[in-house]
């Protein structure tokens, strides 16, 4: 069975800057990225990351990959972790295909799984005029028609935010939100119109949404369609027993550590606020930091005292 000082499961941004570092570090390392396709797949670009502005998804990962490469350090694996088995020494990583892979260390670097509302027809115009950050595609559609899916309460906090891409909004407004009227009444001083009612279908051109349809009957031109998915862990990470937050993602520490022993993890399944490439590679550029000092300190110890690690091997 093939050994690793760290296995890394997830090969998006934050796992990939994760696995450079480890690799700058000579740590030995595998990453297992999932043959899935990734949550940003749809997205026609990668939106105000450095260097590669406006570059395919695809592209930055194997722009990265491209880097980590050459320091012959970290193999970079295409396959689905069924499960892992916690041993004395570390982790026991299972594929779907039956291969098996020790580890010393493990960072979770999986993100997370869009649920995507009930609505006829999102997928079709999903990453190209239904789009989840204004930061990462609102330039290339500011100026048009927009409207904002408020699914939740939250949404109704950024309604200024909004304005700096286009001063056409409408927020749809689903059943059993509440709008307190003080409220309402300073996003339509605005010029943001608030419509109440479930929206049922889109309607559009090819990739090119032309009307938002609510279950009324009411159709609403728009161009864009802003909707933020609600978010759950992925099954691997719900069956390794996590700690998670009330919001439902897994808590780090200042360390990038989980709680359980030897379990780090980083990037989108640890924080829900501005999830973007930059935020990912800036995580598991740290949590490979402190991966790092944690091996170093066992390594340390193991000399001190080799001891301790035969009574643990027994």
């Amino acid at each position: 069975m093939t050994e690793y000082e760290v296995a890394i499961i997830g090969g998006g941004p934050a796992g990939l800057a994760a696995a450079l570092t480890l690799s700058r570090s000579m740590m030995r390392t595998i990453v297992f990225d999932s043959p899935i396709p990734a949550r940003n797949a749809a997205s026609p670009h990668v939106g105000a990351f450095p260097s590669m502005d406006l570059a395919k998804p695809e592209d930055v990962r194997e722009s990265i990959a491209a880097n980590i490469r050459p320091y012959g350090y970290a193999d970079l694996k295409s396959a689905e972790i069924a499960k892992v088995v916690e041993e004395d020494e570390g982790f026991v990583l299972s594929t779907q295909g039956g291969s098996s892979y020790r580890a010393r260390r493990l960072l979770m670097t999986t993100g997370m799984v869009d649920l995507y509302p009930n609505i006829e027809g999102l997928k079709n115009f999903w990453g190209a005029s239904v789009i989840n950050c204004p930061f990462c595609q609102g330039y290339e559609v500011r100026n048009q028609s927009w409207g904002i899916y408020v699914h939740r309460p939250e949404i109704l906090a950024a309604a200024e935010i909004y304005r700096n891409w286009t001063d056409d909004l409408v927020m749809f407004i689903e059943p059993g939100i509440d709008v307190p009227p003080e409220r309402a009444e300073a996003i339509e001083a605005l010029g943001i119109r608030l419509i109440p009612g479930r929206i049922e279908t889109l309607e559009g051109d090819g990739e090119k949404l032309t009307h938002v349809v609510l279950r009324s009957g009411r159709r609403v031109p728009r161009d864009i369609l802003l909707v933020w998915p609600h978010q759950t862990q992925g099954e691997l990470v719900k069956s390794l027993d996590l700690p998670i937050s009330d919001d439902g993602y897994v808590k780090i520490d200042e360390c990038y550590r989980t709680g359980r022993r030897g379990i780090f993890a980083a990037g989108d399944l640890t924080y829900g606020g501005h999830q973007n490439t930059n935020t990912a590679i800036h995580m598991g550029n740290m949590a490979a930091a402190w991966l790092v000092f944690d091996l170093c300190q066992a390594r340390a110890r193991e000399e001190i005292y080799p001891e301790d690690r035969i009574v643990a091997a027994q």
